[in-house]
């Protein structure tokens, strides 16, 4: 069945509602993503215990996207799946908001970041069962010469509203001071009502012309098979590694800024939201870049930049450094992530594109957690860099990092004709 069978108009004001439902989700994004970390270290959590809150929710929901494909085809649409599970992922925020209130006397306070790795467990898994679909329904929606272009131009909007509700959010902490969890409690029922307004706007969207009962059926095990054989399923060690390397450090960054260098919750604002106005800068350059020259190519130039930004830490601690460090960092990652997830669109078909995503998930969540575990580990163990362990750490994932960039991204082939 051909795309024209889909009504344009259908298919205009779906898009509609789907930029609506990506600006009320960057909103909740620039809570969630900048700001649990700081919360889990304020309930408590010691190095070790925030490298899980890092590591351990996205292998869980990992885990659980692998009936995504499944499900999605019992059900035979996939926004009906997505409706549903965007629901309960906003209702999700609820028992993370109420952790300081339930759990308030002095014996108790050490099930604060226990509880709060579980309840991210939760949050994370109702987030990302519904990745699959919505990549795959969005895939049908845009054409494939166009995509670059569209999810860099669409990244840049959602980007540049992250990056204005994560400022408000540090700012909103810092007024309220690291003494009390209401700027927490405050900033939560936020990215909670707005993710009830993205659900609104997803509920909004119909399905296009493919049914996902056309999916194709393969198990992960015979997928892990073809990881000498199959271009994709190189790419996905490709990613799965580098997410493996990036993590040994990247867990460990909000405890080295909060606790190491003691920055208050303004000052560690500004230093995340460098990384994520950088990033929103350059993305759609990126974008352009890789629709013209090719996905795989602009993702070497990407991965090259990303290996070495760990050892520049260990050059200077200054903050002003530490910002054109991050600067830095945002505009090579946001030329990795985007063309990451246009590869992954492109390099599969679309009978196989939600059950290769959920895989795909699993080997890179499963990554993420074990450079965590990794990096959590060693901190204790490794003898310190300029007076800090931390930086030990960073020079090693630096290195791992380079190991995987000299060696992988070679025998993987772009699957675009490009000019």
């Amino acid at each position: 069945m051909q795309p024209t069978k889909f009504v344009k108009g259908t298919v205009r004001r779906s898009l509609y509602f789907s930029i609506l439902d990506g600006l009320f989700n960057a909103m909740m994004v620039g809570v969630s993503d900048f700001y649990l970390i700081p919360y889990g270290i304020a309930l408590g959590a010691n190095a070790s215990q925030v490298a899980f809150l890092v590591g351990l929710p996205p292998a869980v929901s990992a885990l659980i996207q692998l009936k995504s494909a499944s499900i999605t085809q019992s059900i035979g649409s996939r926004t009906k799946l997505i409706n549903f599970i965007v629901f309960f992922h906003a209702l999700s925020w609820l028992p993370i908001i109420l952790i300081p209130y339930f759990f308030k006397d002095a014996a108790h306070l050490h099930w604060r970041p226990v509880v709060l790795l579980v309840c991210v467990m939760i949050f994370s898994s109702f987030g990302a069962f519904a990745v699959p679909a919505w990549q795959s329904l969005m895939s049908d929606y845009i054409p494939v010469k166009k995509r670059g272009k569209y999810f860099g131009w669409r990244n840049k909007m959602q980007g540049t509203l992250t990056i204005l509700v994560s400022i408000s959010a540090g700012l909103t902490l810092h007024k309220f001071g690291k003494k009390t969890f209401s700027g927490y409690t405050f900033i939560f029922v936020f990215a909670m009502l707005c993710r009830f307004y993205s659900w609104a706007c997803l509920a909004q969207m119909k399905e296009p012309f493919r049914k996902s009962s056309h999916d194709i059926y393969f198990s992960f095990v015979s997928f892990l098979k073809q990881i000498h054989t199959s271009n994709f399923a190189k790419f996905v060690l490709f990613a799965s590694l580098t997410s493996f390397t990036v993590n040994i450090s990247a867990s460990l960054f909000s405890v080295f800024l909060l606790q190491q260098l003691k920055y208050d919750y303004a000052t560690y604002m500004a230093m995340v939201t460098t990384a994520a106005f950088s990033g929103v800068l350059f993305q759609q350059l990126w974008g352009k870049y890789g629709d013209a020259r090719g996905n795989m190519r602009v993702l070497k130039i990407a991965g090259w930049g990303i290996s070495i930004l760990p050892a520049l830490w260990a050059i200077s601690q200054d903050f002003w450094f530490g910002i054109l460090i991050q600067f830095t960092a945002g505009c090579f990652w946001g030329g990795f992530n985007l063309l990451l997830s246009n590869f992954m669109i492109e390099a599969v078909s679309p009978e196989k594109r939600i059950r290769c995503i959920s895989y795909f998930n699993v080997m890179n969540n499963f990554s993420v957690m074990a450079g965590a575990a990794v990096g959590g580990f060693l901190l204790g163990r490794v003898p310190p860099v300029l007076g800090y362990s931390f930086l030990t750490v960073f020079l090693l994932s630096c290195f791992l990092r380079i190991l995987v960039m000299a060696f992988i991204p070679q025998r993987i082939k772009e699957v675009r004709g490009v000019s």
